[in-house]
């Protein structure tokens, strides 16, 4: 499948200079150019692309406007001038920050690092079709065997196995691993985790958290805003993201006696 792309930004120069790179990539099909951010949150609604080249500073909306606008987020690569937005950028999950001008060499290798993750997460995409067909709707009896996670911290290493895992969130480009007795700092991005621990009993309810099934206590619908509130056997509470309510739902079709 094609890698559907977006290019945003003012200067056309810089549009036109991204869509050459890309051209000699067979797998990146351009389905959109947007000058602003306005046209780009329009865009990006229409077209819901799989990876967005992304300027920050622009007329009107920025590139961080951009994405507030958006449920869910497509990969992005900042393409930008300015080296004082690369914090800021990463705590939006982009994939990368080029700055300019950059080399042809470094460009190819933001975009090899954004195509992988995008075929990461179609093959997670597609498991989760095999596996919601396999089970069919039956309570999950496996006994997982885990997946284990190398911590280094101030030179000592420590293996923490998934089964020790209550839930995990996003934190720049790192993850946090909520285990019973701490939380740990792992370096890695949540969908590049999700294939393995959708494996392992966890499910994704928000781009940035990823819960232990075994660990939720209840669910709670909150008509309001159209959220899952799940609360885990420890009291913690977390929200479902609006764009996740389709995976929530299926989850509790399987295991209705969550919801209150």
């Amino acid at each position: 499948m094609k890698i559907s792309t977006i290019i945003v930004d003012d200067e056309p120069l810089a549009r036109q200079r991204i869509k050459s790179l890309v051209s000699e990539i067979v797998e990146i099909e351009i389905v959109g150019q947007c000058r602003n951010g306005k046209e780009a949150i329009s865009a990006i609604h229409a077209l819901q692309p799989d990876l967005v080249f992304l300027d920050i500073q622009m007329p009107g909306i920025d590139g961080f406007g951009v994405l507030d606008q958006l449920e869910k987020l497509p990969v992005v690569i900042f393409v930008t001038a300015y080296d004082q937005y690369a914090i800021q950028a990463f705590d939006y999950h982009a994939i990368d920050y080029l700055l300019k001008p950059y080399k042809d060499g470094r460009f190819y290798e933001a975009l090899g690092c954004a195509i992988k993750q995008i075929q990461l997460q179609n093959l997670s995409g597609i498991h989760k079709k095999l596996e919601s067909l396999r089970t069919n709707k039956r309570e999950e009896t496996t006994t997982f065997q885990g997946v284990d996670f190398e911590i280094k911290h101030q030179g000592i290493t420590r293996i923490i196995s998934s089964n020790q895992i209550e839930w995990v969130n996003a934190d720049g480009n790192y993850v946090e691993l909520h285990c019973k007795d701490k939380t740990y700092l792992y370096r890695s991005t949540i969908s590049t985790l999700e294939f393995d621990l959708q494996k392992n009993g966890f499910i994704r309810i928000h781009r940035s958290i990823l819960i232990k099934k075994s660990s939720i206590k209840r669910v709670r619908y909150l008509n309001s805003n159209n959220q899952y509130k799940f609360v885990l056997q420890d009291g913690e509470e977390l929200l479902s993201a609006r764009s996740y309510k389709e995976r929530v739902v299926e989850f509790l079709e399987q295991h209705n006696q969550l919801l209150i």
